[in-house]
């Protein structure tokens, strides 16, 4: 599930400079840039919702995530609530499959967060067992429930990530624990319809082994722009029954599997990567540096000029610090397209000759895989085919 959306209260080259008037507080280090990537291609179409399409709601809605199974195919998620995945042996032999991989139950019961769920961060040892983040919302327009001055159809939501867990190589995916004890990150706050704007855990990267640990990186919204903030977690991978965050100066115990389902703690997080920037969407190591590479939707605004939107990319050697924001792909996004038209969202990293099972390492040549929303007029009002795309990028140590 994404956040198609920009707060309009810190934005462009004023959170820039904030960011890097307070970058060493918050992870940020401006001076610091392990790997340099660049776009060394041309587009591809994956997929388009309009041509291969299983049905009119068969529409990417998150950035794509992927493993080996254990047959040795690529799957690959790129899903709205029906988590449908492609699998194939590379990315020129993805094929969509129609069955829907997991569907939560429509609740209309915020405090169990089982209306809506997105499969959003994949985690494997051997292909069979697969293990899941996923985020999932709760909305009340969808259930006519009240919201105290509502003016958009998300105003009032929730959001928390729960924890799903396949038997069956990702064919089928339940719950791991019954909600609402399928939460390690519950929203912090309870449920309100008085509150338009809610502190939520609202999306998750793909998740990367490394040094004995899984590690992800999650989008902690606050109730408002200046607070919310990405934040650095982890679980170990020999028995992942527990979370960690990044607390500022060490990682702290967020939450611990019971028979019971998941009992999560109250824990704050710290920023880690620049004040400005929204949810990062990929995550990656890049084999030959070591180094880390993160991907987001950002924009750069300068007086008299044009702003610079699209998806840039930051790199780190540690998870914590991270370089100032780079431009990778110049795309409009979703503010700066007028009705009708096009713009893109939803980007991540993918290598598809990683040897890594869940594709989170990348040598010198990669892929930037994004969804493209193409809006058509459809009687008296649009609608919005996707469009699954890469581009091949290239990375080198700087």
């Amino acid at each position: 599930m994404g956040t198609l959306r920009f707060s309009k209260r810190i934005t462009g080259l004023s959170a820039f400079l904030i960011g890097l008037s307070v970058g060493g507080m918050f992870g940020w280090n401006p001076d610091l840039r392990a790997a340099e990537v660049t776009v060394s291609g041309t587009e591809t179409v994956i997929f388009d919702s309009d041509v291969t399409g299983c049905d009119n709601h068969h529409l990417p809605d998150s950035p794509a995530r992927a493993f080996r199974n254990n047959q040795g195919k690529m799957v690959l998620f790129a899903p709205n609530f029906q988590n449908r995945a492609f699998v194939g042996y590379g990315f020129n032999s993805l094929k969509p499959d129609c069955d829907s991989r997991f569907k939560a139950a429509g609740k209309a019961v915020p405090e169990l967060l089982d209306d809506r769920t997105w499969l959003q961060a994949i985690y494997t040892r051997d292909g069979r067992d697969v293990y899941a983040l996923g985020s999932a919302s709760f909305m009340p327009y969808r259930h006519d429930m009240p919201c105290k001055g509502r003016t958009k159809r998300t105003d009032c939501w929730i959001n928390g990530l729960v924890t799903l867990k396949s038997s069956d190589g990702g064919k089928t995916f339940d719950y791991l624990g019954n909600p609402p004890r399928h939460a390690p990150f519950p929203p912090p706050e309870p449920y309100r319809d008085d509150r338009k704007r809610a502190p939520s855990y609202v999306t998750v990267t793909n998740i990367i082994s490394w040094q004995n640990y899984y590690y992800a990186i999650v989008w902690r919204r606050a109730d408002n722009w200046e607070e919310s903030r990405n934040c650095l977690v982890r679980a170990p991978i020999d028995d992942p029954k527990r979370w960690d965050v990044w607390n500022g100066s060490g990682f702290e115990l967020a939450a611990t599997l019971t028979d019971q389902g998941w009992s999560a703690l109250e824990t704050e997080c710290a920023r880690v990567g620049p004040v400005g920037v929204s949810s990062i969407r990929g995550l990656v190591r890049h084999e030959g540096s070591n180094s880390f590479i993160t991907v987001y939707l950002h924009r750069i605004r300068k007086k008299g000029e044009p702003d610079i939107a699209g998806f840039f990319y930051s790199s780190s050697t540690d998870l914590k610090n991270w370089s100032e924001p780079k431009l990778l792909y110049r795309q409009p996004l979703q503010r700066d397209a007028a009705e009708g038209e096009t713009f893109s969202a939803y980007p991540s990293i993918i290598d598809e000759d990683s040897t890594d099972r869940l594709f989170g390492t990348v040598d010198d040549e990669a892929s930037l895989v994004f969804v493209r929303l193409v809006p058509k007029p459809y009687k008296d009002r649009w609608r919005v085919p996707r469009q699954l795309i890469r581009v091949p990028i290239s990375i080198k140590e700087y």
